[in-house]
Parts: C-alpha cells; structure tokens; sequence
C-alpha cells in the first residue's frame, strides 16, 4: 500500500483570540434565536392590535417587528463571519474586526442608557407608598438592569481587546497560512 508523502505539518499556536470569537458565536446565536422567536411573536401581534388601540397608544407591534428582524439579521451576519473566522477565512478577520468596534461602541451607548434607567428607577423605589409586590418587582428590575450594566462594561474591553488583536501582525500572519 503506498504511503502518502506529506509536507511539514504546519500548526498555528494558541491564540486566546479564538475563545473570545467562539463566546462571540455562541451569543450571538443565543440573541439570533430570541430575537427570531421575537419576530414570530411581533408578527403575530399585528393583526391582534387595532387602529383604536394604536391611536390610544399601544405600542406598535409592527416597530417590534422590525427591531426584532434587524437583531436576527445582525446575529446572523455575526454567526456566519465568526465562524468563517473560526475556519481561517482571511475575508472574515477584517469584517471580525468592524463587528466587535461596532459591538464595543453599542455596547458603551445602551450601558449608560440602562445605567439611567438604574438610576430612574432607585428613585422611583426610594418613593413611600409603593406595595410590597410592587417592591419586590421593581427591586428585581433593578437588579437585572444592574447585571446588564455591568456585563456589557466587562463586554467592551473584551471586544475592544479583540478589534486591536485581529489587527495585529501576528493574527494577520495566522490568517495567511493555509486553511485547514
């Protein structure tokens, strides 16, 4: 039986990169699939709500729609170019790049909106008069608000970090060897 002559087998090295991008892929997947889920539910919506109702004030369901397609849209695009970078494509490390700066920036602009909203309502909880129940709820709004917060400020960094990094000579010199 003949042997197969192979070339020197070529391995990049551990690149920390990598972990973020598939934490990345994994998220994104998570948001693809509540924000499709979404879209189903918005889209049900529509025909539910009448023109009384809207001129009332109830929110329209068909901008929940839209803001639910585009999130599915973007998590989507996110998936696809993170794993093409996960298979060494070169296109994908560039487009990587602009997705966590933009991620990064959206991230710092909707944290220190939800920072706001904290702090709207730790005003509203310091008021008397409120229920218990009522307490209750508000105080577990907060808390997820603060969550929130505080895992997009981690965020940031993180995909700054990554932004820098898949520019960097030594990523860019892991992308031009041969794909596996």
């Amino acid at each position: 039986m003949p042997v197969a002559i192979r070339g020197p087998k070529r391995t990049r090295p551990f690149a920390l990169w990598r972990i973020v991008v598939w934490i990345m892929m994994l998220l994104a997947a998570v948001g693809f699939v509540i924000h499709a889920f979404a879209a189903v539910v918005s889209a049900g919506a529509i025909g539910a709500v009448s023109a009384e109702a809207l001129a009332a004030g109830v929110p329209d369901p068909r901008v929940r729609l839209m803001w639910s397609l585009a999130y599915a849209l973007a998590a989507f695009v996110t998936i696809a170019v993170t794993l093409s970078a996960l298979r060494w494509r070169a296109w994908s490390r560039s487009v990587l790049r602009v997705i966590a700066l933009v991620l990064a920036v959206w991230f710092a602009w909707t944290a220190w909106i939800e920072f706001g909203q904290w702090k709207q309502v730790g005003a509203v909880l310091a008021q008397a008069g409120l229920s218990a129940d009522d307490l209750a709820e508000w105080t577990r709004r907060r808390t997820i608000l603060l969550a929130g917060v505080v895992l997009k400020l981690v965020s940031i960094p993180v995909l700054a970090w990554l932004g820098w990094v898949l520019g960097s000579l030594r990523v860019r010199q892991q992308f031009a060897a041969p794909s596996l």
